[in-house]
């Protein structure tokens, strides 16, 4: 209720005095004629909230479990990383894939991978299974933090690609370098403990202990 309470006010708000936002182009675009209801403004916006949330911090989590599990891997990534953040980012999308799924409904006959399928069928997609695909990823089960070649699908792909993509990168970016500049000897107390869902994937819980370092840059 709260995040509808200020979803409202900025509603109004942007309504009174709009600008170059999305918000503002959000409440004055039009499909078919139509513009959005109040309640559907409201929830768009609670989805780009929660969205971004979600899945932000359950890449950092299980990103920093797979650095553990590949010390070899985070010792690289630490000698240089303000030049090797970017491809690191995108690798650890890659990997951990924070949405499992997403189902959507075809809007025409087509074939796929051999499979018919008709108009008004229900296709899931599972985002983890094709950024492990090796017809498009060498060495697609290994986790390569200088992997140049990384057209994962971890924010979608197409017209339903994620809104936030480019503040998910900047969220990630700017947590990461506070974590492994200033976390010194990161080590798991005990393994972690999943999350109980078929749509997030990332952990529930994951104790570590550290050292206090000195923040770089």
């Amino acid at each position: 209720m709260k995040m509808f309470e200020h979803g409202s006010k900025l509603m109004a708000e942007k309504r009174a005095r709009p600008g170059d936002d999305l918000a503002s182009r959000l409440l004055a675009c039009e499909v078919d004629g139509r513009r959005l209801e109040d309640m559907e403004f409201l929830l768009f916006f609670l989805l780009l909230i929660d969205a971004g949330g979600d899945t932000t911090r359950n890449l950092l989590a299980s990103g920093l479990n797979a650095m553990l599990d590949h010390p070899d891997q985070l010792a690289w990534l630490k000698a240089d990383l303000p030049g090797r953040l970017p491809a690191a980012r995108e690798e650890l999308l890659r990997w951990t894939t924070p949405v499992i799924y997403m189902r959507r409904t075809a809007r025409a006959d087509a074939e796929l991978g051999g499979k018919t399928i008709r108009q008004g069928d229900k296709v899931v997609m599972y985002f983890g299974a094709a950024n492990r695909d090796p017809a498009r990823f060498d060495r697609a089960d290994q986790l390569d933090l200088a992997r140049a070649q990384n057209e994962h699908i971890a924010f979608g792909n197409g017209p339903h690609v994620c809104l936030g993509q480019h503040i998910a990168r900047i969220e990630i970016d700017a947590m990461l370098v506070e974590v492994l500049s200033r976390m010194e000897e990161v080590e798991r107390i005990t393994p972690p403990e999943w999350l109980a869902s078929n749509f997030i994937s990332g952990p529930r819980t994951m104790p570590v202990r550290f050292r206090a370092g000195r923040r770089v840059g």
